[in-house]
């Protein structure tokens, strides 16, 4: 008996260990709060060579039996290339909350337009993908090809390529160094002209190799939007035909893909409003007296490789100039602003900040809905939420 005994304890401890261990690499799947299943689609739009692979999820009224997976094979096999991790590591199979192909609900929904972060993929944000478009929002999430991990059409698959993202760990150490510098410089300016004088340094330090790769992701997010009316009409198949409000149309993005939803609000009189999560601004973005409405989303708690930096309000003359609003996440880091926010272990690895994942992917939920709420349906306010800062010009 005692040697069962011995067999089945450390038997149950190693059960027990691998469970929690699991439970930390994938947590369980936020369900989206609105009151519309979300539906999915998939294809690329294109004009002359240029083609841009989209994502689409909106307001649907069934279910199907297709779903799309979290992190696929193919996707975490890229995945893992970039970051010298298993593709078993970075592969999650599991569904999302959304149904391809699912009928879509009646009526004219706003549009928003997604940008992902520098070298990563269109669904990294996929918690607050899904929780919009469960409240009526269809929300277009772009793959750059090259500069996305993975961007498919009907004929064929493209990588990112080497020179996207591709650092050496004495050249991450540099950029942080200079970012942490340039951060306190942008906050510390006291007039936009201040800040352009910031701006255009930490263009030349610190962003000097990602700078060239920003007209190519304007040219797609243009591409995309003149190809709205065609999916409108039906002109391109989709399953959205007749059911979007093009004059309601917003964008949000991370990092890099924020500094891409403000230069959209900025320079194209389609975009009603523009939200930045935790993302620069480029100085060739500004624009006199635009028309969008925006927000600026910032972290305080960044701590890669060993060097802390806070973003909190550099963008504070921007927002002034355009009566935007801003919003810290107290104890964030730069990734809590995306899916990972989900996986606790990123936490171990200084990935994110000290902020509870739950309580951050709540108040970043808050904030979209309340934004694109207020300044694409009018209704509705921008509201003070707990553990965050906000400010509105």
């Amino acid at each position: 008996m005692k040697r069962v005994w011995y067999v089945v304890v450390p038997l149950f401890i190693l059960v027990g260990a691998v469970g929690v261990l699991y439970s930390q690499l994938q947590p369980a799947l936020p369900k989206p709060t609105g009151p519309n299943i979300v539906g999915y689609q998939r294809f690329a739009v294109e004009q002359g060579e240029r083609w841009v692979d989209l994502q689409i999820f909106y307001p649907a009224t069934a279910k199907t039996d297709q779903q799309p997976q979290a992190i696929p094979v193919e996707l975490a096999q890229e995945f893992g290339k970039a970051y010298n991790a298993p593709t078993i590591a970075m592969q999650d199979e599991r569904a999302l909350p959304a149904y391809t192909d699912a009928p879509v609900a009646n009526g004219q929904h706003p549009i928003l337009v997604f940008n992902h972060g520098h070298g990563m993929y269109a669904t990294q944000n996929s918690h607050q993908i899904t929780e919009l478009a469960s409240h009526g929002y269809i929300v277009i999430a772009l793959n750059h090809p090259r500069h996305s991990l993975l961007s498919k059409n009907e004929v064929q698959t493209v990588l990112r390529g080497p020179d996207i993202a591709d650092y050496e760990d004495d050249e991450i150490k540099t950029l942080l160094l200079r970012q942490q510098r340039g951060n306190n410089e942008l906050r510390a300016a006291n007039s936009l002209n201040e800040w352009n004088v910031a701006m255009s340094a930490i263009q030349q330090e610190a962003f000097a190799d990602i700078v060239d790769q920003f007209p190519e992701w304007i040219e797609n997010n243009s591409l995309v939007l003149n190809a709205l009316p065609k999916l409108q009409t039906g002109e391109i198949e989709n399953a959205l035909a007749g059911k979007m409000d093009l004059d309601k149309i917003g964008y949000f993005g991370h990092s890099f893909g924020g500094a891409v939803a403000t230069h959209m609000g900025m320079n194209d009189e389609r975009i009603k409003a523009a939200f930045n999560l935790d993302g620069p601004v480029f100085t060739w973005s500004l624009k006199e007296s635009p028309t969008a409405n925006f927000c600026f989303a910032y972290a305080d708690s960044n701590n890669q490789a060993g060097i802390p930096s806070d973003f909190s309000w550099a963008n504070r003359q921007i927002a002034i100039a355009t009566h935007g609003c801003e919003r810290t996440f107290k104890g964030a880091s730069h990734m809590n602003f995306s899916d990972l926010n989900e996986i606790k272990m990123m936490k171990w690895l200084g990935q994110l900040g000290p902020i509870d994942n739950i309580a951050m992917r709540e108040n970043l939920n808050a904030s979209l809905l309340q934004f694109f709420n207020l300044h694409l349906r009018g209704t509705g306010e921008i509201a003070k939420l707990a553990g965050t800062e906000l400010i509105q010009h």
